[in-house]
């Protein structure tokens, strides 16, 4: 898996439940443009990141890769998979 289908994933797992349509709606983004941001096949700008994010009540996160080799205790070929660590920067 890539950087953007795990981020892709991140914002997924983050949904809630909520369709395309009803992001699309909260965002102001179109229903195509979530779509293929969710989809992890398709380039989006950082603006549609983080209204996406925003949506989903997640926070974008960016640290060092070598805190989050620390964080999440693996490899630097791991490391460069991760996308968001809210979870795990929110339970320190």
């Amino acid at each position: 898996m890539n950087t953007l289908q795990t981020i892709a994933e991140s914002l997924r797992q983050g949904r809630k439940g909520r369709s395309d349509v009803e992001l699309a709606r909260k965002t102001g983004l179109t229903r195509q443009s979530v779509s293929r941001a969710l989809s992890g096949e398709h380039n989006f700008n950082v603006n549609s990141l983080l209204a996406i994010a925003e949506a989903n009540e997640q926070v974008v996160v960016l640290i060092p890769r070598e805190a989050a080799r620390v964080l999440m205790g693996i490899n630097e070929t791991e490391t460069l998979r991760i996308a968001t660590m809210t979870s795990g920067l929110l339970s320190l």
